[in-house]
């Protein structure tokens, strides 16, 4: 075999689509804590790269998203400022160092630290970091594997939904003994009936039971008192684990009603979004 011929046969094989994913601390550190992230990627023609996160450290969270190229080995790297208003006078700046690594046609592995700083017209300014996240993502096939034996201890992967380009992401961590979700994270956008978007974060209930199917399911309801105002929530959640992958639903859906007359000041949903995930 010549040198080239050489070089090409032991060139990575170049991504493409979407790969979702992130990170979980261990139980019980707060599930929206520091060390916590979603990661979306999108992988594109002349090996052009969509990321889309939001990360978490104990002052706020920030979102970041940025555009850069793949190496030809695999690699990537991007840094930048991103800044959000997350509710009216408040602002969030995103300081961000991220890079990371194709490590076959359907996984990535890399890192990102960020530097949050969160200022209001009403209270000091706070700083905090995100420390050192190694994050993971997949782009998922949809096959499940056998679901008889013990599944894996983390799955990563992408949901229907999509935000500016890539799909949004979803990360899972399992108990030590396979037996529950222990928590699961998971990009999410709602509409509202006045005709806006939300978008955001979101979690089912920690440490939910696995059937002996590979199987679960879980329904949260609440209602939240604001004053003048009661908010009704209703989430679900599903999943089925198999040894190669998972795959699942969400729905999320909630009213606020006046509690003088009973009137629906506003709904929203994001209807039932499908999930597929990878180890």
């Amino acid at each position: 075999m010549s040198a080239s011929a050489a070089a090409v046969a032991q060139a990575p094989a170049r991504p493409a689509g979407n790969f979702g994913g992130g990170a979980l601390v261990a139980p019980p550190k707060d599930l929206f804590g520091p060390g916590n992230a979603v990661v979306a990627l999108r992988a594109l023609p002349e090996r052009r790269l969509e990321i889309e996160a939001t990360v978490r450290g104990k002052c706020a969270g920030g979102d970041i998203q940025v555009a850069t190229k793949t190496k030809e080995d695999g690699s990537f790297s991007a840094e930048g400022s991103e800044s959000q208003t997350p509710a009216r006078g408040q602002k969030v700046k995103t300081t961000f160092e991220l890079s990371g690594q194709f490590t076959g046609e359907r996984a990535v592995e890399g890192t990102v630290t960020a530097t949050l700083v969160k200022s209001s017209d009403s209270a000091e300014t706070k700083t905090c970091k995100t420390g050192r996240i190694a994050f993971s993502a997949r782009r998922p096939n949809g096959n499940l594997g056998d679901r008889d034996v013990r599944p894996r201890a983390r799955y990563f992967g992408v949901t229907a939904q999509r935000g500016t380009g890539p799909r949004r992401p979803i990360v899972l961590r399992l108990s030590g003994d396979r037996r529950r979700i222990s928590r699961a994270l998971f990009g999410e956008q709602v509409k509202c009936s006045d005709g806006k978007r939300s978008i955001g974060v979101e979690a089912p209930r920690t440490n939910i039971a696995i059937d002996s199917k590979g199987r679960v399911s879980d329904r949260e309801k609440d209602k939240i008192d604001n004053g003048a105002t009661f908010t009704y929530l209703d989430d679900r959640f599903t999943a089925t684990l198999g040894r190669r992958g998972a795959k699942g639903t969400f729905s999320l859906s909630d009213r606020t009603v006046d509690k003088l007359s009973g009137n629906v000041i506003q709904s929203c949903s994001s209807g039932t979004i499908k999930w597929t995930a990878a180890p």
